[in-house]
């Protein structure tokens, strides 16, 4: 058999206690910045689901070859697009919770005709966690952006 010496008898009480107490604090960085960055996606996720349904809504204009009506509401923090023609819901998204519409965008809502082209041009602000997001469309063709 063999016979353990002092040197291969494992690790003290005080040993583990300073290893565990290492990893919580590194632990704990990393759940401290994961709000900021849950944050962050949760805008960017925003932003992206905006643009897709402002494209989906001309592109259905064009190729519908009817009028679509874009509306933002301020109050109940939602936007809607519908088919003027057929009074056909084809958006309807209620903002994230850590979204809000702003009321001092220039316009509330605009009209996408058949040719892709807009009838009313402005700025819409919103305003994810402490971030402002700003949609702008542009007079004529229809183009629009958001800034962040």
């Amino acid at each position: 058999m063999k016979t353990i010496s002092n040197e291969e008898q494992g690790f003290t009480l005080i040993e583990m206690l300073i290893v565990i107490l290492v990893m919580t604090i590194v632990a704990s960085f990393g759940f401290i910045n994961i709000k900021p960055l849950w944050t962050t996606v949760k805008k960017h996720l925003f932003i992206n689901q905006l643009q897709v349904d402002l494209y989906y809504a001309q592109t259905y204009a064009i190729t519908k070859q009817t009028n679509v009506y874009v509306q933002f509401y301020e109050r109940a923090n939602r936007y809607m697009m519908t088919d003027n023609q057929h009074q056909h819901l084809i958006v309807d998204r209620k903002l994230p919770e850590n979204v809000d519409m702003l009321s001092e965008g220039t316009f509330s809502s605009y009209t996408i005709n058949p040719d892709g082209n807009v009838t009313n041009f402005g700025t819409i602000y919103f305003r994810a966690g402490e971030e402002q997001v700003k949609l702008v469309v542009n007079i004529g063709r229809g183009r629009f952006y958001v800034q962040e």
